[in-house]
């Protein structure tokens, strides 16, 4: 090998050692019970948790019981929030098993090549005691929607309980088995991206993954005590109309008001300016929404950020997702010192007309 090739290839080893976060973050993985017993992924996204299932596993029912898939087999709870086509659904997850939740829910691997070069893979599934079984299968049929899988010997057998386990090729994440064939014992799979590009719409994000919202830092959970919130001094979209003025974000949350705002375009923004002319330590807020009603005008996804100058220099902190069963949300993070702090809504669950809360309150360490 030329000095060349050897300085090429030392580099390329170096490169993959260092940035091995490039690869394609794998799901955790669940047993699950609803209307029918079967197997969900765990995948995150802005620090919730979610279980992803095909939809005639979860049937009539509402709600689902976890079983996570490690030796401690942590429970967990699932509330559904849609189904989709393809046989999918997706459920907000709860409990013990989310400590462990997998990667990014809305990353959409490129699989053609991975495909393209794998002729057999694995089918990872979770017992009812969270241990997992692993099984080899070919696959006799790659499609631009579909994966048809075959069993390579008789202690891999497919059989109904097993829709929804994951399927691998070598550690990438490739497919959903969504049915076994009782006849012939061969299973077909939902290919992996496609399963990804059917669920980005339910978060606001197009099908192709460009354009998705920036990423904020992660949250670490954090103490605080509730102080003054100041001052809301800036916001992107006019209020509803005079009782609905953004400064009842911070009122106090016993007098009862709501702030709503005006959808136009998103995201929306508030600006709130904290009392005193000093910076503050500043490690988590609480969005509250009682009062506000239907629950659509809700926010969905947001952003918190933190500036310490009177201007400019915004720091994202925080992100998550609102969900309307939620009466309040407590976002922690590391402490940072704050002299105003940024509100930004990305979404909301769907009413035309407005988005609000009821109360945006600021948690300051005690100095």
């Amino acid at each position: 090998m030329t000095p060349v090739r050897t300085l090429l290839a030392c580099l390329a080893v170096i490169f993959c050692l260092a940035f091995p976060q490039l690869a394609v973050a794998a799901p955790a993985q669940a047993y699950l019970r609803a209307d029918e017993h079967g197997q969900a992924l765990l995948m995150s996204r802005l620090g919730e948790c979610y279980a992803v299932t095909p939809e005639h596993v979860i049937g009539g029912a509402l709600f689902a019981t976890l079983v996570g898939g490690t030796p401690d087999a942590p429970q967990g709870d699932a509330d559904l929030l849609q189904t989709f086509g393809y046989d999918l659904s997706i459920l907000r997850a709860t409990g013990a098993v989310t400590r462990r939740c997998g990667g990014s829910l809305t990353n959409v691997p490129a699989l053609d090549n991975v495909l393209a070069a794998a002729s057999a893979g694995v089918i990872s599934s979770v017992n009812s005691d969270g241990s997992i079984t692993r099984r080899d299968v070919t696959f006799t049929d790659v499609g631009l929607v579909h994966l048809r899988i075959r069993p390579r010997g008789t202690q891999d057998q497919l059989f109904k309980g097993l829709s929804g386990s994951l399927v691998l090729a070598g550690k990438e994440p490739v497919g959903i088995l969504m049915a076994v064939d009782p006849e012939t014992g061969e299973g077909r799979a939902l290919r992996y991206d496609r399963a990804m590009e059917t669920l980005r719409p339910f978060f606001g994000l197009a099908a192709d993954p460009d354009g998705s919202p920036p990423k904020s830092l992660e949250t670490t959970p954090a103490g605080g005590a509730s102080a003054p919130s100041g001052e809301v001094v800036s916001w992107s979209s006019p209020s509803l109309g005079h009782d609905y003025r953004a400064a009842n974000l911070v009122d106090g949350a016993e007098k009862n008001t709501i702030w709503l705002a005006q959808v136009d375009t998103f995201p929306i923004e508030l600006v709130i300016e904290l009392p005193g002319d000093q910076t503050r330590i500043v490690d988590g807020v609480r969005l509250v929404g009682t009062g506000v009603e239907p629950g659509t005008r809700l926010p969905r996804d947001f952003e918190i950020l933190i500036n310490n100058k009177s201007e400019g220099g915004w720091v994202p902190v925080s992100s998550g997702t609102y969900f309307q069963s939620d009466t309040d949300k407590r976002v922690n993070f590391m402490p940072v010192r704050a002299r105003r702090l940024m509100l930004r809504i990305y979404s909301h669950w769907g009413d035309g007309e407005a988005v609000g809360l009821a109360e945006f309150e600021v948690l300051i360490q005690q100095q």
